[in-house]
């Protein structure tokens, strides 16, 4: 059975694509209200030891459920309006 993200929950991975210290030492998806998010962790030294800081931030790269693809009508008539 595949693992369904619940609210509330984040999953976070290991970066195996790392190149550069700017980028994060581990990424993933949280949902939040429904929504789902990156998280993006660094690894970091402080005065207490090492902990996590990180981002979080709305997935832009996904399709949103209210959004629709275009019809093909609407997407001819797009075609004919333009000048070129």
């Amino acid at each position: 059975m595949a693992y369904e993200q619940k609210d509330g929950d984040i999953s976070v991975f290991k970066n195996n694509k790392k190149e550069t210290e700017n980028q994060p030492d581990y990424t993933g998806t949280a949902l939040i209200n429904g929504q789902k998010m990156k998280v993006a962790l660094w690894i970091k030294e402080g005065q207490k030891g090492k902990f996590f800081a990180g981002k979080i931030q709305e997935d832009t790269y996904r399709q949103s459920d209210n959004m629709k693809p275009i019809s093909n009508g609407l997407a001819q008539q797009l075609d004919d309006d333009l000048p070129f």
